[in-house]
């Protein structure tokens, strides 16, 4: 190559490939892995970054970062299945190479940085609307909705651009200043309508946490006033939000005294009148006034989506109509099915299992599935099927394998059978099919690494502010609090998009992004 060419070379290499990472990142996993070997064949291509190579291996803010994954590499001489230890590692390789390889990189230019954080958005962005207009086109479960990606993990994506966004708001470009707030609307809007409980705690814990973290930048009064109002208004309407779903939908039950319950429904045949099975829609009892043989012939008649006894899916078509008559106030028999209009003939066949559904927005939708789960929870003791009281048993189980091996753990492979085994030991009784590891990776990690490993997790995620003087105090702040929030409730390392998240910003904003001449920190301090 001419010295041109090898210069051009040089001075593009790192930002391309960061680029190409971060939108795999977003697009796709293929990408995502070879941009990670593209990144080391950067790193040796020329001296300087082979010196700063080594040069990692003695700085205490990288061998702290990568201290976890060691242990996790360690934690193979105490595990008994190699086979899955070794992939368990090969995932969160992430964890040693790019805190590594972002450190050899070293600082790029101010503006070269923040563009490529602008791009990640750009990137979320896009596929926010790509997968909108193909929602409005063929409508999918919330899960589904975002294209290619996890709803969970495309969430705290959502949730970091929208932290970048912000961020970088006084840029004088005016093309952003024009951009950047209907970009943050429809972000918004689609981790609405993407109903990722996850998200959903992050985004409402972000809204208190950003106008704490930018206070100090807000020199004009009314815009802090601005805020606040937003903020208590988003409180108010969250918390009306919820009780409106608790009241129309969990009110105490109507029926007072099983005595006065018919036996018979109109046609002369015997009701079901379970009083002891006290679950309810919009409160009224689901296993009284019900005839099943009754209801079926009528819906088959009257819908195009018949229930066929012996398809595996009637068992779940009979329990939404079921709950759909119940929410109505209906006898569940061949007169209630009769009563019910086309509107709620359609909105059964659509799935909805309560009449106020069809009316409710993403969040109070949300809502209703996570009051649900815990009423269905407290009477039946069972969390099978459910997101979110599935995690009491996982965390559950999840703590009395650290009472069994509290310092160093089961091994980095053998997590997942401890957990089985513990499920069968103390007769779990959630269903075999929902019976997984416990959505929380500080437990999680508890669990393989003992309380030694989670210890120096902690120990690795503290390092940075304690051995590394931050280049944006304020930005790694607001992504490192989206991802200790994100692993309450998920396992966020165990996948490679969340992995990959972890270590990809961690070591951007703490080594990409240059110094300032003065630090956050300091400013904090003044």
């Amino acid at each position: 190559m001419s010295s041109k060419t090898t210069e051009l070379f040089h001075d593009w290499k790192y930002p391309a490939v960061i680029g190409l990472m971060l939108f795999g990142l977003v697009f796709s996993k293929f990408i995502l892995s070879i941009s990670q070997f593209f990144l080391l064949f950067a790193v040796l291509s020329d001296k300087a970054s082979r010196s700063r190579l080594v040069a990692a291996f003695r700085s205490p803010v990288v061998l702290a970062i990568i201290s976890i994954y060691l242990l996790h590499l360690a934690g193979l001489l105490w595990t008994s299945d190699m086979k899955y230890g070794m992939k368990d590692i090969q995932n969160k390789l992430p964890m040693l190479a790019l805190p590594v390889l972002f450190f050899a990189a070293g600082p790029m230019k101010k503006n070269r940085a923040i563009n490529l954080l602008l791009f990640f958005a750009a990137n979320v962005l896009l596929l926010s609307i790509l997968s909108l207009i193909n929602y409005y086109v063929s409508p999918a479960a919330p899960e589904r909705i975002a294209i290619g990606q996890s709803h969970i993990r495309f969430s705290l994506l959502i949730c970091l651009s929208i932290i970048i966004l912000i961020h970088f708001s006084d840029l004088p470009a005016a093309w952003y200043k024009f951009a950047v707030v209907p970009a943050i609307i429809i972000l918004l809007y689609f981790l609405f309508i993407l109903e990722s409980f996850t998200g959903y705690v992050v985004m409402i814990s972000l809204l208190f946490f950003i106008p704490f973290l930018y206070w100090s930048f807000l020199r004009k009064r009314r815009i802090k006033y601005v805020l606040l109002a937003a903020l208590l208004l988003t409180t108010i309407l969250g918390i009306a939000g919820f009780l409106d779903v608790k009241n129309r939908c969990f009110p105490e039950p109507y029926i007072k005294d099983f005595s006065e319950l018919p036996k018979q429904t109109i046609n002369g045949n015997y009701y079901i009148q379970d009083t002891v099975n006290l679950l309810t829609e919009n409160g009224h009892y689901m296993y009284v006034n019900l005839n099943v043989p009754e209801m079926i012939p009528v819906w088959n008649n009257r819908s195009q989506s018949k229930i066929i006894e012996s398809d595996s899916m009637a068992a779940g078509k009979i329990n939404i109509l079921t709950r759909y008559l119940t929410s109505k106030g209906l006898p569940k028999d061949s007169a209630g099915v009769m009563q019910l209009s086309d509107t709620d003939i359609r909105n059964i066949e659509n799935g909805y299992s309560n009449c106020l559904l069809p009316e409710f927005d993403p969040y109070r939708e949300r809502m209703y599935r996570f009051l649900w789960e815990l009423n269905y929870y407290k009477l039946t003791g069972d969390p099978s099927g459910h997101s979110l009281t599935q995690r009491f048993e996982y965390w559950k189980t999840a703590l009395s394998l650290i009472s069994q091996k509290p310092v160093f753990g089961f091994g980095t492979g053998d997590i997942t059978n401890a957990f089985q085994h513990e499920y069968v030991r103390s007769n779990s009784i959630i269903k075999k099919e929902y019976r997984l590891r416990s959505h929380n990776q500080y437990l999680s990690i508890a669990v393989a690494l003992g309380i030694a490993g989670l210890i120096v997790f902690i120990f690795s995620l503290a390092a940075p502010f304690l051995f590394h003087k931050i280049p944006d105090y304020k930005l790694y702040l607001g992504f490192i609090f989206i991802f200790l929030l994100s692993l309450l409730n998920e396992d966020t390392l165990e996948t490679q998009v969340g992995v990959t998240f972890y270590a990809l910003f961690n070591s951007f904003i703490l080594f990409i992004i240059p110094q300032k001449n003065t630090s956050e920190n300091e400013k904090e301090r003044a």
